[in-house]
């Protein structure tokens, strides 16, 4: 049922959407699971309702940029309902981090970075990249590893030259500067230690996950390996342009899988730092499935799995 509401490209359905992740955090505000603080207000009630208004505005900002670059065949609110759901699926998610936060500055460089295709000269362009993901970077260290992300997709997306990377390597370095101002005010540049900054965000292992967890990870997996095989039809099929576009998120993919060597096995960052390609990849997949009734039960498999998850 959901899978049918949410192929709609009425705009109406960016309302459900939110309602779907409220309910989906309803038990963030019953639960007593603690987790380590990193990043916090002081107050729970106010870090969750402030989760809720990122994700909301992120869910739609990347269905957004997945429906002015046609990412997923026929516009629809696909993309909307599963990130929503990758990043309401654990009760160990439900808490103000940094990932998420930085997530925001991510969707802002995607966006950017779809926009340089097929554009001279963009060196404005590239001084944003740069600066969004230096600032996603500062809020969770990881994030750093994007910029790679940039050089590779600038080769692979236009012809640049030696201006384009050192544009963007001064909009990396303008946001660090400022922070390494800042540390030498407060007399804390010497100070500095890289580790300080890669600690874990989630302290979760496999003993924590519940058998409703497992099963949300079985199925999700699954979905994953038949979206994948989906996925790469769909680039050999689509348009030059679009095909480009599909391979930078499937680039994204990878770069947020590799982060896994930079935070020391946090295991949930990862998977968050990747829940924006992942939900572009599924919903297509949902999209492109002619058999509806199998997309539902897919999909109602998870959503419960991930439920009975936060109680059980």
């Amino acid at each position: 049922m959901l899978i049918g509401v949410f192929k709609s490209n009425q705009k109406i359905i960016n309302g459900l959407a939110i309602l779907a992740l409220v309910l989906l955090w309803v038990p963030a505000f019953l639960s007593d699971t603690v987790q380590p603080e990193l990043l916090s207000t002081g107050l729970r009630w106010l870090d969750l309702i402030l989760m809720i208004l990122l994700l909301s505005i992120q869910s739609i900002y990347l269905n957004f940029i997945v429906s002015e670059y046609k990412l997923v065949k026929d516009n629809s609110h696909l993309t909307s309902l599963i990130y929503i759901l990758l990043n309401s699926c654990f009760i160990w998610l439900f808490k103000l981090n940094g990932v998420v936060l930085a997530n925001t500055f991510v969707l802002l460089a995607l966006h950017q970075l779809f926009r340089i295709y097929a554009t001279k000269n963009a060196f404005s362009i590239s001084f944003s990249i740069g600066f969004l993901f230096s600032l996603a970077g500062l809020i969770y260290f990881p994030m750093f590893s994007y910029f790679l992300l940039f050089w590779f997709v600038l080769i692979f997306t236009t012809t640049p030259t030696w201006r384009d990377f050192i544009v963007s390597l001064i909009g990396l370095f303008t946001p660090l500067a400022y922070f390494l101002v800042y540390k030498f005010i407060v007399g804390g540049l010497f100070l500095l230690d890289v580790n300080n900054y890669i600690k874990n965000v989630f302290v979760v292992n496999g003993e924590n996950f519940t058998i409703y967890n497992q099963l949300f990870v079985l199925v999700l997996l699954f979905i994953i390996c038949i979206a994948t095989v989906n996925y790469f039809g769909v680039i050999g099929k689509a348009v030059v342009k679009t095909s480009k576009m599909l391979m930078v998120v499937l680039l994204m993919l990878a770069f947020g899988l590799m982060s896994l060597f930079l935070n020391q096995n946090d295991f949930l960052a990862t998977f968050l730092m990747s829940s924006i390609p992942l939900a572009v990849m599924i919903a297509g997949f949902f999209q492109n499935l002619k058999k509806v009734w199998l997309a539902e039960i897919l999909f109602t498999l998870l959503l419960v799995a991930g439920v009975l998850g936060h109680f059980l």
